[in-house]
């Protein structure tokens, strides 16, 4: 959520009632909280600031996710700018993060010395945060990183780049190793990255289009149905193409020790080991979110 600190021009008494209003129209006393806080944190007029709250409070109250009213959401230690362009940033995304980062740990082990730059892949990157994650954790594992970040949609690439360009203000080398590329899944990426690429990450559309009507409607009414839903794959499992394409993909483009993780649905995850073996990868497994539910792929060269 946003790190907002309120305005020193209201007091704690006038906060407290901008808060018990905000949440009267809103009915949860922690959003409205952190609503007002975003408001006087925006404004030094106390006025302008309770007019702002008024009106995200009304935004909230028609059921618009509580991310996009703030404009910004945390990912690991980021803080993203989120609107409905992208997917509003989500734990398990978090923890596909780590695995990743996991994975990146094991390839530094086995590489020598003088292999050249890591370079990291993140597919349908949307708002950048696995992409600009990578970038700023993924450093310290030693060699020089590079990371590309693809996407189909122009408009969310302009939320990553934007992303970026705030990670720069605090951490310029770590937005420095981030080039976006605009295209569907590999096809974005230069010729010369085939088979030099050590590791790629992606959290495709996995919602299958049969469940996408019974979606909470703050999912279903606000974020970009093209993040979210996927035809049904080769083998008849629902939501499955887009995780085929992207496992079917990856061989072209990882070198040798190379891996791949991608988030999915836990129904899927058998499908998506099926399809790693199919793709010749040598060691296919899942990983499990921080609810003990099945939700990545990870494959290894």
């Amino acid at each position: 959520m946003a790190s907002e600190h309120p305005s020193t021009a209201t007091t704690g008494v006038e906060r407290a009632a901008l808060v018990a209003g905000v949440a009267r129209r809103i009915g949860s006393t922690r959003e409205a909280g952190w609503i007002v806080d975003h408001a006087l944190a925006g404004s030094g007029d106390p006025e302008t600031a309770r007019a702002s709250a008024r009106s995200l409070a009304d935004r909230r109250a028609a059921g618009e996710p509580l991310q996009y009213v703030l404009g910004t959401w945390s990912f690991r230690h980021l803080e993203l700018a989120v609107d409905r362009r992208v997917l509003i940033p989500r734990p398990e995304t978090e923890q596909v993060v780590e695995v990743a980062l996991d994975e990146l740990a094991r390839i530094t082990s086995t590489r020598s010395a003088d292999a050249g730059s890591l370079i990291c892949v993140d597919l349908g990157t949307g708002s950048g945060a696995i992409a600009l994650a990578l970038a700023s954790e993924g450093a310290s594992s030693g060699p020089a990183l590079e990371v590309w970040a693809t996407d189909a949609s122009p408009d969310a690439l302009d939320v990553a780049r934007a992303n970026a360009g705030s990670l720069a203000s605090t951490d310029p080398a770590a937005a420095s190793r981030v080039t976006f590329a605009e295209g569907s899944w590999f096809e974005a990426l230069p010729e010369g990255l085939a088979r030099r690429v050590d590791l790629v990450v992606a959290n495709p559309p996995y919602v299958a289009e049969e469940e996408y009507a019974d979606l909470d409607r703050s999912v279903r009414d606000w974020e970009p149905r093209a993040a979210l839903v996927a035809p049904r794959g080769r083998g008849g499992v629902a939501g499955m193409a887009d995780i085929e394409a992207v496992v079917a993909g990856a061989g072209a483009w990882l070198r040798r020790s190379g891996a791949l993780v991608v988030e999915l649905a836990p129904a899927q995850a058998y499908a998506a080991i099926d399809a790693a073996r199919r793709a010749g990868f040598a060691r296919v497994g899942t990983a499990r979110d921080l609810a003990g539910r099945l939700r990545m792929l990870v494959a290894e060269r």
